[in-house]
């Protein structure tokens, strides 16, 4: 069996090509490559620098970065004119992308444009085929593509974006509350996931007889870090993923989450987020309390099991160094010996799950 598991984040693309026909899964292929959105961010910095206008068509890929640049372009001088699927990497609102003073067309109201023109793609599969291929990789084989992206989800007016993702998840994990049930199929991704389902589109576009899964980053990283021979034997872990933009933490016994916390990266130092997780796992913060604080909430299926009864603090994800600087009894996560591929395992596992699959 091959699963071709792309993590894709704010800062890297984390690949790993599965297969069961290796030895071991440290003889299966690695990459980590940089984001999209760090790469098309470097596009529009370059077009910038051209004193040119921009328009962007493709696929709907992270913003970070890349809507980073977009705003320094348009606060230059310069026009950003995007076809609308394009414009909600963006926004999921568009009437907020164009309060940014992005101009958005439809596709069959093509204009004559003078200036640079861009085309996004999050899911590179031709790319890694034709590379992989010069060291006989075959792709015709692969049985799924995993994807792990973040989908904050379409919000109304008047709501906050911050709101939707939480709750999806909240009112999933109601129903079953094991991480895989976060882990969407094809055909199985909410409607409010819009950048997902853009994933899917492309994905069959360019593999259109491979199954494509779906699940958010900082879960992946989540599943990954259960799959560290030191947190597996655990029954009762905190496992946290600190991002280069969210930070998430999960209250997990016998592999199923009794709770669920969502913050901002860049609003955390090591004593905030020490105290932040200490009354988390107590029981004593609220959703309202994350949320006023800028993070997007959290939520409990159970009570609380008290710090006091955690077994290990299991923590992954390009800033989990802010977590050496606390008290907190943690262990670094590094599935199969790599701390990169937390998020790539995460999905093979899932991938497993979702299907039923038993492999050695």
């Amino acid at each position: 069996m091959k699963i071709l598991a792309l993590d894709i984040g704010a800062g890297t693309e984390d690949v790993l090509l599965y297969d069961t026909t290796k030895e071991n899964i440290e003889n299966c292929i690695k990459i980590v490559l940089p984001s999209p959105t760090q790469i098309f961010a470097a596009k529009i910095r370059e077009i910038t620098q051209l004193r040119q206008d921009v328009l962007i068509k493709g696929d709907i890929i992270g913003g970070g970065a890349f809507t980073s640049s977009l705003k320094k372009h348009i606060r230059a001088g310069y026009r950003v004119v995007m076809l609308e699927t394009a414009a909600y990497t963006v926004r999921n609102n568009l009437d907020d992308v164009r309060a940014l003073g992005i101009e958005i067309i439809q596709d069959n109201h093509l204009m004559s444009f003078s200036g640079e023109t861009l085309i996004l793609e999050e899911v590179n599969l031709t790319k890694l085929k034709e590379f992989l291929t010069n060291f006989n990789e075959n792709f015709s084989d692969i049985d799924v593509v995993a994807i792990a992206i973040q989908d904050h989800g379409v919000y109304t007016k008047g709501t906050s974006n911050r709101r939707v993702r939480i709750q999806k998840m909240k009112e999933l994990l109601e129903i079953n509350s094991r991480p895989e049930v976060l882990a969407f199929m094809a055909n199985e991704v909410p409607s409010c996931f819009l950048r997902m389902k853009s994933a899917v589109e492309a994905s069959k576009r360019q593999l259109p007889k491979t199954k494509v899964l779906l699940m958010d980053t900082a879960l992946a990283a989540i599943m990954g870090c259960l799959q560290d021979p030191v947190i597996a034997e655990k029954e009762l872990i905190l496992a946290v993923n600190v991002g280069n933009g969210h930070t998430m933490a999960a209250i997990i016994f016998q592999g199923k989450i009794m709770g669920l916390l969502e913050h901002h990266t860049q609003a955390l130092n090591p004593q905030k987020i020490e105290q932040l997780l200490i009354d988390f796992m107590n029981g004593k913060l609220s959703d309202d309390e994350v949320f006023k604080d800028g993070g997007h909430g959290l939520f409990f299926l159970e009570d609380t099991p008290y710090f006091s009864k955690i077994e290990q603090i299991a923590v992954t994800g390009p800033n989990r160094n802010i977590l050496a600087q606390t008290n907190l009894p943690i262990h670094f996560a590094s599935p199969a010996g790599d701390v990169m591929m937390t998020g790539p395992i995460g999905l093979v596992e899932v991938t497993k799950k979702k299907l039923g699959i038993h492999t050695n």
